[in-house]
C-alpha cells in the first residue's frame, strides 16, 4: 500500500462488492474523487490494476492488499481475471454547526438494543460461538486465546462502537490501537473477515434482543460500519 489515510477524516459510505463482471464502467474510465474525499480500495480476491493518469504510475493491487485513493487524482482501474473488491469512502471531518457524525440517526435505537442484549445473555460468549462457526479461516486466529478475557474485551469494544461516534477522540484512539494490533504486521487479520465479524455481531444481537427486527439490523450495521472501516483501512 503506497500510504495511509490522513488523520482527521471519517467514513462516509462504501460501494457494493464488485467482481470482474460487475466492476462499473465509470471506475474503469478516467475519474477522480472530489476535494476532501478519500477512498480505500480493498481487493478481497484476485488482482486489480490501479493507474494514476497524471503520473503514469500503475499499482498492481493483489488480495488481500488495499490502496488509498487521494482527492482530485485522476485515475482508473482494471481487473486482471477473477476479482472481488470494494471501495470505502472517507471525508474530512466537518465540525461546523449542525454537522452529523456517521450513523448518528441510529445511535439511540442501537444503544437501547445493546442494553436489551446485555440483560438477556452474555454478548461475548454468544458472539464467539457464532463467529467461530461463520468462517473456517477464523479459528486459527484464536488458537492461544484466553476466551474469558476475550469475551469481556469484545463486549466492551462493541459497547464503545455502539455508544461513541467516530469523531470522538477516545474512540479514535481505540480504533487506531485495534487497527495496529489487527494489521498485517501483528495479527494479520484479513480485511474481508471484518464482514464476517459484522454479520456475527448482528446475529448475536438478533439472538439476544427480543425486539429485533430487519430495520434494527440495518441500524446496527450503519452504526458499527464506520469504526470497522477505519480498522480495515489500517491493514
Amino acid at each position: 500500500m503506497p500510504d495511509r489515510l490522513p488523520d482527521g477524516i471519517a467514513p462516509s459510505g462504501a460501494s457494493p462488492i464488485f467482481t470482474q463482471d460487475t466492476l462499473p464502467d465509470a471506475l474503469q474510465a478516467e475519474h477522480a474523487l472530489a476535494t476532501g474525499r478519500w477512498g480505500v480500495l480493498h481487493v478481497f480476491e484476485g488482482t486489480l490494476r490501479y493507474l494514476e493518469l497524471e503520473s503514469g504510475r500503475e499499482h498492481v493491487v493483489a488480495a488481500p492488499d488495499l490502496i488509498v485513493i487521494h482527492p482530485e487524482v485522476p485515475h482508473r482501474v482494471a481487473a486482471d481475471g477473477p476479482l472481488r473488491c470494494r471501495i470505502d469512502f472517507f471525508r474530512e471531518l466537518d465540525t461546523g454547526p449542525g454537522t452529523r457524525p456517521p450513523g448518528w440517526f441510529a445511535h439511540e435505537d442501537v444503544c437501547l438494543s445493546f442494553d436489551r442484549c446485555d440483560a438477556n445473555g452474555d454478548f461475548g460468549e454468544t458472539f464467539y460461538h457464532i463467529f467461530m462457526e461463520s468462517n473456517p479461516a477464523i479459528g486459527p486466529y484464536f488458537a492461544r486465546t484466553d476466551f474469558g478475557r476475550q469475551r469481556r474485551v469484545l463486549r466492551d469494544s462493541v459497547h464503545m462502537m455502539v455508544t461513541r461516534d467516530v469523531t470522538d477522540p477516545d474512540f479514535r484512539t481505540l480504533l487506531a490501537r485495534l487497527g495496529k494490533t489487527h494489521g498485517r504486521r501483528e495479527r494479520n487479520v484479513l480485511p474481508e473477515l471484518y464482514e464476517s465479524w459484522l454479520d456475527s455481531i448482528c446475529r448475536t444481537a438478533a439472538a439476544l434482543d427480543p425486539e429485533w427486527s430487519d430495520a434494527l439490523e440495518k441500524k446496527w450495521r450503519v452504526r458499527l460500519r464506520p469504526g470497522m472501516q477505519l480498522v480495515m483501512a489500517a491493514y
